[in-house]
């Protein structure tokens, strides 16, 4: 890990592609994620318009049991994000910390 970060400091054009790379790689990511909760949301939107069609004096039931099968797994997911976010400060502070060392080291 040294050697990498000893690498990095010493040739600055690797690290602004590498950081390119990743800023592309986030986007993508999100980008994906975006396009899966639209999809996810027509499908919603289709599903309740099919039960209203199907028995309108049983859709406000209906849709109140869905809505809370969604809100039980979105708290799921929620939680599972704030996870992810932690995980990803600590990661964040240990590269933080080993570049800091790394330029220690390489100051000495």
């Amino acid at each position: 890990m040294d050697n990498l970060i000893n690498y990095l400091s010493a040739h600055p054009m690797a690290l602004i592609i590498l950081a390119a790379v990743a800023l592309l790689l986030i986007y993508f990511i999100f980008k994906g994620l975006l396009k899966l909760m639209l999809i996810t949301g027509l499908v919603l939107i289709a599903l309740c318009g099919y039960y209203y069609y199907k028995a309108p004096d049983e859709f406000p039931g209906n849709l109140r049991e869905m809505a809370g099968r969604v809100g039980d797994h979105g708290e799921g997911m929620i939680e599972a994000g704030k996870n992810m976010i932690e995980k990803g400060k600590n990661l964040a502070d240990k590269v933080g910390e080993s570049v800091k060392k790394g330029k220690d080291t390489t100051a000495d």
